[in-house]
């Protein structure tokens, strides 16, 4: 627990200290500006490096299932889950999720038998947490950014999970969660459903 919650705070601290710590120099006497840490992609006043954007994602990744893991430890963790969608997913994912319980809402059986948080019908609550996570990507030539975080996921046993992210509003974002093991891309997936 303590490394999860060392990683956010370092990035936390090299954010606030590039974008409020740095002055720029004024050799002519005036006032000296802060420099602008900006996530917002090419074109930014300041574009942050690769390794920077890494420790950024990775940092996202394991604050999103810290996340997960409080949501589905509480008695409510269905609310609790459509709280994780808004706060750690893409508009894309979002919409998507939306328009397949529209669909599904005179539906007997519906599309989500399973859970994407978790990768299944039932969950752990008190072991539910994700381990190893390594960028496999990271795409920063074009806008948005996209990276993708692949981790182990621990419910009843070991799931290896990709998440892609999608960089939106200067932050990183879920935009795909894909079970590794059963080859299940949620995203893809659900738009084959509304498709049909």
């Amino acid at each position: 627990m303590k490394k999860l919650l060392f990683i956010p705070i370092a990035l936390a601290t090299l954010i606030v200290g590039t974008s409020c710590g740095n002055k720029a120099s004024d050799t002519s006497g005036g006032e000296s500006e802060d420099s602008v840490f900006m996530l917002d992609g090419p074109g930014s006043e300041y574009v942050p490096t690769a390794e920077e954007m890494e420790a950024a994602v990775l940092a996202q990744a394991q604050k999103v299932y810290e996340a997960v893991h409080n949501a589905y430890a509480s008695e409510d963790w269905q609310e609790q889950s459509n709280k994780l969608d808004k706060q750690f997913c893409s508009k894309d994912w979002n919409a998507t999720v939306a328009a397949v319980v529209e669909k599904d809402k005179d539906e007997d059986f519906g599309f989500f038998d399973a859970d994407y948080w978790v990768m299944g019908q039932d969950f752990d609550e008190k072991n539910l947490h994700a381990t190893d996570f390594y960028v496999e990507k990271l795409l920063m030539d074009d806008t948005p950014w996209q990276a993708a975080v692949t981790l182990k996921l621990h419910n009843f046993g070991v799931i290896p999970v990709r998440v892609n992210f999608v960089m939106e509003d200067s932050e990183w974002k879920v935009d795909d969660l894909t079970d590794l093991s059963n080859d299940l891309d949620w995203k893809a997936s659900m738009k084959e459903y509304l498709a049909e």
